[in-house]
């Protein structure tokens, strides 16, 4: 058996047979998959947005100190700047899919939802920014609801066992949308670091900020919810920089006591000038965390920084199957600091690292999909011949 891959063969998978996923079926699933994960090598898994939070949080602490060792725990301290990326590229939480031409299963209120749980990890206030309003406000009604469902819920506490869809675990969910990804579908290569883009980045000033497009759930929180452009339309022109410039004025900017800005899903050209803008700014004096954020090419502003905690499940197709009943394998490719990129690899029984990449000024930002295959390629003949 001839145990080749190529890049085309490696899958973020974004979908499962016939796009039906039954309770059972997930119940199944969930089990092999923390099965197969091996927390002495791997660290915890991410098996909801909590603890995919809490092990971000920590890869940016240890980033900021520039710690050398995984175990070194680092205390936030007040003060504490600088710029960080994470990936958790998972088809409901990564929009680059969506243009890419793949299914459509990116869920905007549960990407926030993560960025709530990382921004409930750190010490200070933090401000949350998405693209626009009509995505804030779709988030935030949500989120209300929910809230209140779950208020009234816990007051009429009957006892009884019926779960309402809208309180299905936080943890569930996540885990189901984890395990997507070992379903059928595809995934382009990872970003890989870019060069300068042309156009400099718009210098903005302070100015009167308008709270009208900052919306919460009524509980006590240490985040804000807030957008890039508001209701602002942003057009391709001599005058793009300028209508940028004044939406994040009405928008986006963070409030003295907020130490954090997340900033979620920013791809966009327009978004790629609004970021910039916000780390010209802000870069020296809060930490701002860029969540599955895709800029090609990558701005001068952000070459200094690199992912500090990235997950990316993909499923590898053998090149040559035989019929001996085995399964194709599943593979993790993951970063967390100070380690280097790491490429584990189940074929059945249980996730072995296959390969190491140290970490160099051309993948800070993540490992090339041809790379990925060849690594699982070697691994898999290595285990063929053993």
């Amino acid at each position: 058996m001839r145990n080749v891959i190529e890049s085309s063969t490696l899958q973020n998978n974004d979908r499962s047979d016939n796009g039906n996923n039954s309770s059972s079926s997930d119940a199944k699933m969930r089990k092999v998959l923390e099965l197969s994960w091996d927390k002495i090598k791997m660290g915890p898994i991410a098996t909801d947005s909590d603890a995919a939070a809490k092990e971000a949080h920590s890869s940016i602490l240890r980033k900021i100190v520039g710690a050398k060792d995984l175990d070194f725990v680092v205390k936030e301290e007040d003060g504490m700047t600088g710029i960080f990326f994470v990936d958790l590229l998972l088809p409901s939480y990564d929009k680059k899919q969506l243009e890419e031409g793949q299914v459509n299963l990116y869920d905007e209120v549960e990407a926030v939802q993560y960025c709530i749980s990382l921004a409930n990890c750190f010490k200070g206030k933090s401000e949350i920014i998405v693209r626009d309003t009509p995505t804030l406000q779709t988030v935030t009604n949500v989120l209300n609801a929910r809230e209140r469902n779950k208020n009234s819920i816990a007051e009429q506490n009957t006892g009884d066992d019926v779960v309402n869809n809208e309180q299905v675990d936080a943890s569930d969910s996540f885990r189901q949308k984890l395990i997507l990804n070992w379903d059928e579908g595809s995934m382009e290569s990872t970003n890989q670091n870019g060069s300068d883009n042309e156009s400099d980045a718009p210098e903005i000033a302070s100015s009167s900020r308008s709270t009208s497009s900052s919306s919460q759930p009524p509980n006590k929180k240490m985040y804000r919810l807030a957008s890039l452009f508001g209701n602002t339309r942003i057009n391709i022109g001599p005058d793009m920089a300028t209508s940028i410039v004044q939406a994040l004025r009405n928008n986006a900017l963070a409030h003295d006591d907020e130490d954090n800005i997340i900033i979620l899903n920013s791809i966009g050209k327009d978004e790629m000038i609004a970021v910039r803008a916000l780390v010209t700014k802000y870069g020296n004096v809060k930490k701002i965390i860029f969540v599955n954020c895709k800029f090609q090419p990558l701005p001068r502003e952000l070459l200094a920084a690199e992912t500090c905690y990235s997950v990316l499940p993909l499923m590898a197709k053998k090149e040559a199957k035989a019929n001996d009943g085995s399964i194709d394998p599943k593979v993790v490719v993951l970063r967390r600091y100070p380690k280097d990129w790491e490429i584990f690899v189940d074929i059945g029984y249980g996730y072995e690292l296959a390969e190491t990449v140290a970490v160099n000024g051309s993948n800070k930002r993540g490992l090339s999909m041809d790379l990925v295959a060849k690594g699982v390629a070697r691994h898999l003949d290595f285990t063929s011949r053993r």
